[in-house]
């Protein structure tokens, strides 16, 4: 795991976020909503332990992966269906992790934002149930963009918020998040409570390594 320099923690002015397994605990809620897209062209639910390491990739990928052979061809099928019962349930059973609401109130002296594999209407639906929106500037979604780990989806937000990448921070769960952020030219948070695994984190080599958000504007201030 790399060490940022001191001086540059001290100019950091961007914090981004990821937001499923970094800021909101929504395997339950993700999880009923992939089984409602499986059961709606056919297929049979699965546990939730077998979905959720799958959440945070691209929901038609997701489906094709979950969807037995002969119901592949359905993947966008039941993708819409997905979209359509998360949009009416996706605050059913999610919440908060701990520290995300100190970390979001100790860093009001930093723009911040959501970037997130999600539709932008569906991630701004979450963060306003979650009662976090006020605490951004900016949610971004991956309409039309490539997924994670390609950095497109956080290029946009730097380009949309006008700030420099080597002042930016990106805050993730998975392997996904830290080569995007890293691919994106910016500095990367890994938190390690989320859907990643932890030695898979490590060696992806981001800059900071947490257990808790709450630890992170310590670490952050800006410049």
């Amino acid at each position: 795991m790399k060490s940022a320099r001191q001086g540059d923690i001290d100019a950091a002015d961007l914090v981004v976020f990821d937001l499923d397994g970094t800021l909101v605990d929504s395997r339950e809620d993700i999880a009923r909503a992939v089984n409602q897209g499986i059961v709606s062209v056919g297929g049979k639910e699965l546990p939730i332990e077998d979905i959720i390491p799958h959440i945070g990739r691209p929901l038609v990928d997701t489906f094709k992966d979950l969807l037995p052979a002969e119901l592949k061809r359905m993947a966008q099928g039941a993708a819409e269906t997905f979209r359509q019962y998360f949009f009416r349930h996706c605050a059913e059973t999610s919440r908060l992790y701990p520290g995300v609401l100190g970390c979001l109130e100790n860093l009001q002296a930093v723009s911040r934002a959501v970037a997130t594999t999600k539709m932008t209407f569906m991630a701004v639906k979450v963060v306003e149930e979650m009662g976090i929106a006020r605490h951004f500037d900016l949610v971004q979604g991956s309409d039309g963009l490539p997924h994670k780990p390609d950095p497109a989806v956080l290029s946009r937000v730097l380009e949309k918020l006008g700030k420099q990448p080597h002042k930016s921070w990106f805050v993730g769960d998975t392997v996904y998040d830290i080569r995007a952020g890293q691919a994106a030219g910016m500095r990367t948070c890994a938190v390690t409570y989320g859907i990643g695994l932890v030695d898979e984190l490590e060696q992806a080599a981001p800059d900071l390594l947490l257990g808790s958000l709450v630890d992170l504007p310590a670490r952050i201030r800006s410049g």
